[in-house]
C-alpha cells in the first residue's frame, strides 16, 4: 500500500512540472545503458550511437522472429587493442588474454583471447544485411587485416568484442581506432 501511495505521489509531482522534460542526450543514454546492463566502458571510449542503432536493427534482419534486440552498445577508442583487451580481461577477473582461441589442454576456448581477420572479406560478408537496412558500403576501398580480441561474458557482464581497424558501416569508411562492441546475452 505504501509503495502504491509513493508511486502515485511521484507521478503527481512529475505531472506538476511547468517545463517539459528534455530528452536524454546520446552520452546520457549510453551512460544510463552502461549502468543498467553493467557494461564496463573503457575509460575515455566514445559511444557510437548511430552504429549501435544500425546494429540493433541488423539483429531483426538476421532474426526476423525476434521480439526485441539484446542490450548492446558500440564504443571506440584511440587505445591499442592489446591494451583494451587486457583492461577488459582484468575487469572481468580473467588472468590473461590468450594469444589465440586454441586451448592446448581442452576444446574449450579461453575466456579472453586475441584474434584477427581480413577487413575486406568481413565487410563483404555483411553486405546483404546492410542492403536490407538501406545502407551502402564501398568494399573496394577496404583492405588489410584487423586485430581484435574476444572477452567471454560473465553472469554479470556482457560479451566484449574488440577490433582495430574497423569498418564504419554508417559513414562507409574504414576507421583506424579500436572498436568495442558489447552485447548482453
Amino acid at each position: 500500500m505504501r509503495r502504491a501511495l509513493a508511486l502515485a505521489a511521484l507521478v503527481a509531482m512529475a505531472g506538476c512540472r511547468e517545463e517539459p522534460l528534455e530528452p536524454l542526450g546520446a552520452e546520457e543514454t549510453a551512460e544510463l545503458q552502461a549502468r543498467t546492463y553493467n557494461f564496463q566502458v573503457y575509460p575515455g571510449a566514445r559511444f557510437l550511437e548511430a552504429q549501435t542503432d544500425v546494429l540493433r536493427r541488423a539483429h531483426f534482419v538476421m532474426l526476423p522472429d525476434a521480439v526485441e534486440a539484446p542490450p548492446m552498445a558500440m564504443y571506440e577508442t584511440e587505445a591499442p587493442v592489446d591494451e583494451v583487451a587486457r583492461w577488459y580481461a582484468s575487469a572481468y577477473g580473467y588472468s590473461e588474454v590468450a594469444e589465440d582461441d586454441v586451448n592446448e589442454f581442452s576444446s574449450v576456448r579461453p575466456p579472453a583471447y586475441f584474434t584477427s581477420g581480413d577487413l575486406a572479406a568481413d565487410a563483404a560478408a555483411i553486405l546483404p544485411i546492410l542492403e536490407k537496412l538501406g545502407l551502402e558500403l564501398s568494399v573496394d576501398r577496404i583492405s588489410g587485416t584487423w586485430n581484435g580480441a574476444h572477452i567471454a561474458p560473465r553472469e554479470e557482464f556482457p560479451r566484449v568484442t574488440l577490433q582495430r581497424p574497423y569498418v564504419d558501416f554508417v559513414n562507409d569508411r574504414p576507421v583506424d581506432r579500436t572498436l568495442i562492441l558489447m552485447v548482453r546475452e
